[in-house]
């Protein structure tokens, strides 16, 4: 079992210590790439054909990378009403986007960390509304809930991946679904630079695809779990401070006392009917209850004695630990639905009466938590009740990416490392430009399109099939019956074999029917609006006979 303090330690980010500036020498720090323009972060780069990656590789192992504003289509492709930040097109428009970064070791000369000690790495793309604030797009159970406001934490962006780090969730197989906010992989690429010099150097770069697209339905059918029985969803994180978020602050010593004399604290009360009403935390069968009972198992009841302790002259009053939070809510279930009950009618007083023991009588000890516990426990209950925000019901699936004026986006990478301790930790990078994304239809994001007609020698080979449609029986019979003319008189071959049948067309004749269909229509057009010298736009193109003289 992981301890908690290890898991402080996997959790908070390393500092040298006074003095010794060389007291991690193997720490990582995720920077921007070694090309990048003064100021830069995470570097974008544009594609426009399908081979991007291969592509990517090439260019960066060629030293042929810049940085993002020194790229020409940073100040060009910045469309419609909007030309502060720069718009991104989508792969709708055959248009894709590359990002990198780099990883050195925080050591003397910043040499290039090693790659087999990076565990995973990411990136997350964030909006960042006008005043500066910036939201999340957060997914429970694997199923998106949308851009999300409030204090960004520096942690593992996987929720159950870091939980599983610091030992309060098993292993599972299959992993449950992801909960977290949405992270895209970066991988690593070793690339080797010459300076001017002809000295070599190494670099580690983190590279990977941005995705701009994604979707979350904002209607919801299905009732939010309530902690206080009110109309307004929490989510489970409106409990009181520190075991929730409801008037949060520093932490300051006497926060983590939540029982003190059988006596609990209004918001554990209210966090233990969440715990035993709604997740039902006695259930030990229920996989989704393992983190929070492991943090539960950790934490020990108090009270002091006073004792003689070795090597002192005089007693002293000592804590004495008796059971853990989770063998009392074990044993105690039924009589703590009966102590929520009588809170309910009245007969109780939330934070003066004292707890029942689970044996016929009350508590009259302490529980102290530790700041690292409240946080903890903070996270294993938003993570479970943020499940209640999924729906699979029919619902609006609203754009990840809008168009709206506080429609702004950057992305930031992280990785995972293990430090010399096997801790393991995460270290971000930073951010990209700010940038919008265009709308499918923006008409300044289309690009052109090429459509190659067929030759008319073509036809004598055969008539290619595209697209099948599979009719079943009922729709076979009419479609067999229609005459080959366009009369419609219903005397075709019929459908004898009671058979279904697959219906196919010929690509290049329609291609050329479409063609013609066309030119009568530009025409008919012209007659009257003289559209045709507008319409066509004739461009000269060697053939390989005419480059050959023939």
């Amino acid at each position: 079992m992981v301890s908690i303090d290890s898991a402080l330690r996997a959790e908070r980010p390393m500092r040298p210590a006074r003095g010794a500036p060389s007291a991690a020498p193997h720490q990582p720090q995720v920077i921007a790439p070694f090309f990048a323009g003064e100021g830069e972060g995470l570097t974008l780069h544009r594609y426009f054909d399908e081979d991007f990656v291969a592509r990517f590789l090439n260019d960066a192992q060629a030293g042929r990378l810049t940085g993002t504003a020194a790229q020409p289509w940073f100040r060009a492709d910045r469309f419609g009403r909007f030309g502060a930040e720069p718009t991104l097109r989508l792969p709708l428009h055959r248009c894709f986007y590359l990002v990198c970064a780099e990883v050195r070791c925080m050591a003397a000369g910043g040499p290039a960390f090693d790659p087999r000690k990076i565990l995973g790495a990411g990136l997350v793309v964030r909006r960042v509304a006008a005043d500066g604030s910036a939201q999340r797009w957060m997914i429970a159970d694997g199923q998106p809930l949308g851009w999300r406001d409030g204090r960004i934490p520096d942690h593992d962006p996987d929720d159950v991946h870091r939980l599983r780090a610091r030992g309060l969730l098993p292993v599972r197989f299959p992993e449950p679904p992801y909960s977290g906010e949405e992270v895209a992989p970066l991988h690593t690429l070793l690339a080797t630079r010459r300076d001017a010099r002809g000295v070599e150097r190494k670099h580690t770069l983190l590279w990977g695809y941005l995705p701009l697209s994604g979707s979350a339905r904002v209607q919801a059918e299905a009732p939010l779990p309530q902690t206080d029985g009110g109309d307004a969803p929490d989510f489970g994180l409106e409990h009181a401070w520190p075991l929730g978020t409801r008037d949060a602050r520093p932490w300051v010593d006497g926060d983590g006392l939540v029982v003190t004399e059988g006596v609990a604290s209004v918001g554990f009360v209210e966090l233990l009917q969440t715990l035993v009403a709604q997740f039902r935390i006695d259930d030990a069968t229920d996989p989704d209850n393992a983190g929070l009972r492991t943090l539960l198992g950790q934490m020990r009841f108090h009270h002091f004695e006073v004792r003689l302790v070795e090597g002192e002259g005089f007693p002293q009053r000592v804590p004495v630990f008796g059971d853990t939070a989770l063998d009392w809510l074990d044993r105690s279930a039924a009589a703590l639905v009966e102590f929520f009950a009588r809170i309910d009618r009245g007969e109780f007083v939330a934070g003066r009466t004292a707890l029942p023991d689970g044996t016929g009588g009350s508590r009259k000890d302490r529980l102290l938590l530790s700041e690292q516990q409240a946080e903890n426990l903070r996270s294993l209950v938003g993570l479970r009740l943020a499940r209640a925000q999924v729906r699979f019901d029919d619902g609006l699936p609203m754009p990840r990416y809008g168009q709206g004026d506080d429609d702004r986006f950057t992305a930031l990478p992280f990785i995972r490392w293990h430090d010399e301790c096997g801790c393991e930790r995460v270290a971000w990078g930073p951010a990209s430009h700010v940038f919008r994304v265009a709308s499918p239809f923006d008409p300044e994001a289309q690009r052109p399109t090429t459509v190659v007609l067929p030759a008319l020698d073509d036809l004598k080979r055969g008539l290619p099939r595209g697209v099948a449609m599979l009719a079943p029986k009922s729709l076979a019979d009419v479609l067999r019956k229609i005459s080959p003319d366009a009369d419609m008189k219903g005397n075709g071959p019929g459908n004898r074999s009671g058979a279904c049948w697959s219906f196919s067309f010929s690509l290049p004749a329609i291609t050329l029917c479409a063609t013609m269909l066309l030119m009568v229509v530009i025409n008919l057009l012209n007659l009257f609006l003289g559209w045709l010298p507008r319409v066509f736009l004739a461009l000269p193109r060697l053939c390989l006979k005419a480059l050959r003289g023939k």
